[in-house]
């Protein structure tokens, strides 16, 4: 314990004995205060707490050994705000009428309760309406969006929704059910969809069409003269696309569905699922086959003839 030494020889003086034992008893007193007296003892009970309280507003401040709160609220426009710092935990809040928004911290959790949440940084940007810009890169873990847009740690991308890209590139396994891409594609891997739609050229080695009887069902015969009269009907053409200005050759949708219209028939010659209508290019390989043999069928019927004739 550390005391004053008085360094005044007391002798037999009674009254210098005093003296020394009225330091030494001061001293204690003093060592006491510094190791017992909380800190609320150096405040007043107005500077821990304090509360205003008007017709439209009210203020409040409270500091406690445990945390502090502070809290205002407008009365008139319903209008309240108050953060609070208690016990590690950090409690924000922000409300007007019947809207609220609330962040809670721990040491282990952040906890947003709002109605919008709006991110502006250099590397990322949510917007109120859902839409978010992101640059650079995730590395590990996983994503899953309500199990239509999956990415796993081993890099396999599923994709079941529509999905509009400029540019795609993946190591791993790519699964979509409708997928527009306007841009370049580079996958080193394998490719399942159910639809790929590609605004530009698509080049492969080969390229297979499932056709296996096991996956169809309602199995109908297209007449041979049916096929001829749909190959007879569309008109071959020239062109040039607007976005790329590519020439190229082919049909135009809405031609085919004026033919079908006039012949009475219903095939799937076009596609009007998308964007914009589409012709599905390998199912005119079955409609030239009958043609090919609905003519057949007449020169073979023109050849008896003539030889009946001739004979």
């Amino acid at each position: 314990m550390a005391y004053f030494n008085c360094p005044v020889s007391t002798g037999t003086n009674p009254d210098m004995k005093k003296v020394k034992s009225y330091l030494l008893m001061l001293n204690q007193q003093l060592q006491h205060c510094f190791q017992s007296i909380d800190p609320e003892d150096n405040f007043s009970a107005e500077s821990l707490l304090k509360y205003q309280e008007t017709d439209e507003n009210i203020s409040q401040l409270e500091v406690s050994m445990g945390g502090f709160l502070s809290l205002f609220k407008n009365l008139r426009d319903e209008v309240e705000s108050n953060i609070k710092v208690l016990n590690g935990q950090i409690d924000l809040k922000v409300s007007a009428k019947e809207l609220c928004s609330e962040i809670s911290m721990t040491t282990d959790t952040i906890t947003f309760r709002t109605g919008s949440l709006i991110i502006d940084t250099t590397n990322f940007k949510l917007r109120a309406d859902g839409s978010a810009e992101f640059s650079g890169s995730i590395t590990g873990g996983s994503i899953n969006i309500n199990g239509r847009f999956v990415v796993t740690p081993q890099g396999t991308v599923t994709i079941q929704s529509t999905t509009f890209s400029k540019q795609i590139t993946t190591n791993g396994l790519l699964y979509s059910n409708y997928m527009r891409i306007a841009g370049d594609a580079d996958i080193h891997g394998s490719v399942n969809c159910g639809d790929l739609y590609a605004s530009r050229d698509v080049s492969c080695e080969t390229l297979y069409q499932r056709s296996d009887r096991r996956l169809k069902e309602n199995i109908e015969e297209i007449p041979d003269e049916t096929a001829l009269a749909l190959v007879l009907g569309m008109k071959p053409r020239s062109f040039e696309f607007k976005d790329s200005g590519q020439h190229s050759i082919g049909f135009i949708a809405q031609d085919i569905d004026e033919l079908q219209d006039r012949l009475g028939t219903n095939l799937p010659l076009v596609d009007h699922s998308g964007d914009y209508a589409a012709i599905p290019y390998p199912n005119l390989t079955a409609l030239l086959t009958g043609a090919v043999k609905a003519q057949q069928k007449e020169i073979e019927a023109l050849e008896k003839k003539i030889g009946g004739t001739a004979a």
